[in-house]
């Protein structure tokens, strides 16, 4: 029999309400239908508009950096004036991109429309995430519900792609038509779902500070902000994976490149679906802190088993590859919910959106990553990216020493 406290225990599926699985279930949809038309955005952009591969980087690299800081704001937008207003401002700016990115022929256009893109994703996910919180009073109970948001997020990574090669390879860009449709019944799915049955009611304004004071009051979270500093870090070393590795395997083994980067692709998606709840059970009773530094060690081993593989022998890429997705498995899915307890519920949403801060190291990872593997070799890289996860490990050991002066909520974990 399992224990009154243990994660997987039906009766807490049972307490997700309508608005809990409208946004699991749009997590889904919309995660699907992005990565069915993203993936081929590199190819078209080249191929039918000739953009160079340094104007794409600075297209992504803008939209993700307009993206994270543009979630400090809309965070505390979702605090002041509900979940629901935010998410379906963000769907619109959803559907407008992706529709218009199919439309689009000359350069200009795809820099505004992608930076649009970037701009919506911290408007939905930010406020998705504290609607969860919101909705649900146990926090073993949203630890489940965070983990298994991120599970159908990966879901739809996995699945997207297959449906895209399947429907569209002649005309791609046509799957962005696709997408924001996707992102119409996701609206229409959202305005009914949310909010209506959920259990989030506006702050009294009184209680509730200005956009400064609420940027105070994160500043000031010590707990919260080595945290922030440390997931920075781990962001740059696990975004290594889709950037600086697949140069070195295109740099040094010629025909078999391709072959060797879709493998990896392969092994981190069937390691984050097969291993993410097999892992959860594995650990549900260690502390969270302890749990995100084991898979921190995961991903500084797998660092070395990068240094280590000879670039002709897939099966090491492989296997490192598969030690790096472990170690994502253990420690992603625990981010959320370590922010989720960090928050004080009246600020739950500012918290969510000054989180999405971290994901700059996504956009970090290729410049530096490039830069260092251009000036020395990629072993010099994996070499510094060990020291990053010894450093990142250190910073979670001080935040969780660090005297917390903020009042946390204190949910019932049974």
């Amino acid at each position: 029999m399992e224990s009154e406290s243990s994660l997987f225990k039906w009766q807490r599926i049972q307490r997700f309400n309508f608005s809990v699985w409208t946004v699991l279930g749009g997590v889904l949809l919309a995660r699907t239908s992005y990565f069915m038309a993203w993936p081929f955005l590199i190819v078209f952009l080249y191929q039918d508009y000739g953009i160079s591969a340094i104007d794409v980087g600075a297209m992504l690299a803008t939209s993700a950096l307009v993206g994270s800081v543009a979630g400090l704001y809309t965070g505390y937008l979702s605090d002041r004036f509900g979940r629901k207003v935010v998410m379906m401002a963000g769907v619109l700016i959803a559907i407008l991109a992706y529709s218009g990115i199919a439309m689009a022929n000359q350069a200009w256009q795809f820099f505004v429309l992608i930076v649009m893109s970037g701009l919506m994703r911290p408007m939905i996910e930010a406020p998705s995430k504290a609607v969860i919180g919101d909705n649900l009073q146990n926090l073993t109970d949203r630890e489940l519900a965070l983990n298994i948001r991120y599970f159908l997020l990966n879901l739809g990574g996995a699945f997207g792609p297959l449906i895209g090669v399947t429907l569209a390879l002649s005309a791609p860009q046509d799957l962005f038509y696709i997408t924001g449709v996707t992102y119409v019944i996701y609206g229409i799915w959202l305005f009914f779902g949310i909010e209506r049955r959920g259990k989030f009611k506006k702050p009294d304004l009184s209680q509730l500070p200005n956009f400064r004071a609420t940027l105070n009051v994160i500043r000031k979270d010590r707990v919260f902000m080595l945290l922030m500093v440390a997931n920075f870090i781990m962001m740059f070393v696990y975004a290594q994976l889709d950037s600086s590795i697949p140069q070195v395997i295109v740099r040094s083994t010629g025909d078999e490149a391709a072959s060797i980067i879709a493998g990896l692709v392969l092994v981190n998606t069937l390691t984050i679906i097969v291993f993410q709840f097999p892992m959860l059970k594995l650990l549900e009773k260690v502390p969270l802190f302890t749990r995100t530094r084991i898979g921190m060690l995961l991903m500084g081993a797998a660092q070395v088993g990068f240094m280590l593989t000879p670039v002709d022998w897939p099966i090491g890429w492989g296997i490192a590859c598969f030690v790096l997705s472990l170690g994502e498995v253990i420690a992603f899915p625990t981010l959320n919910v370590q922010i989720d307890r960090l928050a004080p519920a009246h600020l739950r949403g500012s918290y969510f959106g000054a989180a999405a801060l971290y994901s700059l190291g996504f956009a970090a990872a290729p410049l530096l990553g490039g830069i260092v593997i251009e000036s020395l070799n990629a072993n010099w890289l994996f070499g510094s990216c060990v020291l990053l996860c010894a450093v990142m490990a250190i910073l979670y050991k001080a935040a969780e020493a660090t005297e917390d002066t903020v009042e946390r909520e204190t949910a019932n974990q049974n």
